[in-house]
């Protein structure tokens, strides 16, 4: 399980307002959404689940507890929209009053899709692995692990091109150069393929050393 954006977040929520409702629902839904802190048709965390992020948090300096993960998942799942969240933001003044209350539902508008719990970041990055996908093997032209197609600008995708294919004229001069080579050598051998490199390459009128470097 990777805890880095849960710490990230953690920390967010301690330089907020204490009691600052949002960071922690936003907190609850990424748990609540991450595939594997759930066993598949469990609605219970896996088995030491709680502890990683306990002491993800705590190696960072940061207090968390079993029961403030619980607050947070009860939180998420009464509220899984934003209209929902911003109506319990504006009828409790803070965390502790919404969880005293017991997290109380209110209704969603009609048609309201869930909310969305990543960064910007993140949803930049997901928004390209999709764009990779419509691309499909088009993709392969740029690497994604190194261009995001929603950040790189064509003057980044100008140069890597450049660069590739200075890279692909030296591989071209190379390969000629080794084929030239190459038949030089079945020349000298009178066309007899079962003759051995060293032997081909003794036969030739001026030879370079072995390998045809000189």
């Amino acid at each position: 399980m990777k805890t880095t954006q849960y710490v990230r977040q953690e920390r967010a929520i301690v330089a907020s307002a204490a009691a600052d409702i949002r960071q922690r629902w936003l907190w609850g839904l990424r748990l609540l959404n991450d595939a594997d802190a759930f066993a598949s048709g469990s609605s219970q965390l896996k088995p030491g689940r709680s502890d990683e992020l306990i002491k993800a948090a705590n190696a960072a300096g940061l207090k968390l507890s079993e029961r403030e993960i619980q607050y947070r998942l009860r939180c998420a799942r009464t509220y899984p929209t934003e209209a929902q969240i911003a109506h319990a933001c504006a009828e409790f003044d803070d965390w502790s009053a919404l969880r005293a209350a017991g997290f109380p539902p209110f209704e969603a508008p009609d048609g309201e899709p869930p909310a969305d719990w990543r960064t910007d970041a993140e949803r930049k990055h997901d928004h390209a692995r999709a764009l990779a996908d419509i691309l499909g093997d088009q993709g392969a032209l740029f690497p994604l692990a190194d261009f995001e197609p929603v950040t790189t600008t064509l003057k980044e995708l100008v140069e890597y091109a450049e660069q590739q294919e200075e890279l692909t004229e030296r591989f071209v001069r190379h390969g000629a150069k080794r084929r030239a080579y190459l038949n030089d050598l079945i020349a000298a051998a009178d066309g007899d393929l079962s003759l051995t490199w060293q032997q081909a390459h003794d036969r030739l009128p001026e030879p370079l050393p072995i390998g045809g470097v000189s």
